[in-house]
């Protein structure tokens, strides 16, 4: 038997507070270069390298129109006449 009631419940779960990043000095996550920003991203020189090279073209594609499969009916509503 246990020594437990059954209402009895269990102690709330303790967790620490979370560390508070230092941005005025932390390593760029790509190149490890010792940087400050106001935010956590890759620094200057890694931002333009990688709008340099990972920037897309556009292109003048058009999606073909939709048609229907033959499996799929239109609904009463749509075939309705007023």
């Amino acid at each position: 038997m246990s020594d437990v009631s059954a209402d009895a419940k269990p102690a709330p779960t303790e967790f620490p507070e979370p560390e508070q990043f230092d941005y005025s000095a932390f390593p760029c996550p790509r190149c490890e270069t010792t940087m400050s920003a106001e935010d956590y991203r890759p620094c200057d020189a890694c931002m333009a390298e990688l709008k340099a090279t990972q920037r897309g073209e556009a292109s003048d594609v058009q999606a073909a129109a939709y048609e229907p499969k033959m499996n799929v009916t239109p609904n009463a509503v749509a075939l309705k006449d007023d």
